[in-house]
């Protein structure tokens, strides 16, 4: 079995469905990121590594700080690895 194709099959092991709340609030810009924060929270992430200058923001990193959630790029992602 190809490597990527065995990673992917251990990715669906792995995951677990995170369901959403359509009533989410967070101080986002962009309503369409409110789901991607959302799953980090009920997914329990430590980070969030993006490159979307929204998660950037204080209030975002202070409103995820306080969910134990770090927002990073891949740069500081791959530092730490």
């Amino acid at each position: 079995m190809p490597e990527l194709l065995r990673y992917s099959q251990f990715l669906q092991d792995v995951s677990e469905i995170a369901l959403l709340d359509s009533v989410y609030i967070a101080p986002m810009r962009d309503a369409t990121d409110l789901a991607v924060l959302q799953t980090a929270e009920r997914g329990a992430a430590d980070i969030v590594c993006t490159r979307d200058a929204d998660f950037f923001t204080a209030e975002v990193v202070a409103f995820c700080a306080r969910k134990g959630i770090e927002i990073c790029d891949e740069r500081t992602l791959a530092s730490r690895l």
